[in-house]
């Protein structure tokens, strides 16, 4: 059985604005006054039955990731963070620490990693001390905050500002 996204022809993890191109496309392909024939028009208006369940669907489940969340403990936010940066999903990554009940080293430490990864290098670097803070004697930190300190100084030069620049340009989000 299809989900409502895979019907979309879409990934689980899709935006709003997705959704809807999507679903536009394929209202397109079925709608049933572009046809003349009517049996091709009533399969066209099953289909666009099929088609607008599945929008609503899909349109409601995005839309309930932006709602408040219920906070989690924090070794469970680390988890679901730690196997989201595994595939490179940094937006909803840094969401899912956003619900930890409380913040840890590690838990800055993933949130460094995560910012690294969306190329907010500020940030990164200022999470990565927060880690340090808590755990002065850690050297994955301070070496992540130095990794993260250094990635900083090179956005800020010209190169890395073109770079930048080239990759807002292409589309390329975190990666």
């Amino acid at each position: 059985m299809q989900t409502a996204f895979e019907r979309l022809g879409l990934k689980p993890d899709a935006d709003e604005a997705a959704i809807r191109s999507a679903y536009r496309k394929l209202v397109k392909t079925c709608h049933p006054d572009s046809f003349l024939d009517p049996q091709q028009q009533q399969d066209g208006q099953r289909e666009l039955i099929s088609i607008n369940l599945a929008y609503a669907q899909c349109l409601k489940l995005a839309e309930s990731r932006h709602t408040a969340s219920p906070a989690l403990p924090v070794a469970q936010a680390k988890y679901w963070a730690r196997s989201l940066l595994a595939r490179r999903q940094y937006d909803m990554a840094l969401f899912q620490l956003s619900r930890a009940e409380s913040k840890d080293a590690e838990w800055y430490a993933l949130q460094g990693e995560t910012l690294l990864g969306l190329r907010d290098h500020l940030a990164a670097h200022q999470a990565w001390r927060s880690a340090v803070r808590l755990e002065p004697d850690n050297r994955e930190y301070r070496r992540s905050a130095l990794a993260a300190e250094m990635a900083l100084k090179r956005s800020r030069t010209l190169p890395g500002r073109l770079a930048g620049k080239a990759r807002s340009l292409l589309g390329r989000s975190g990666g």
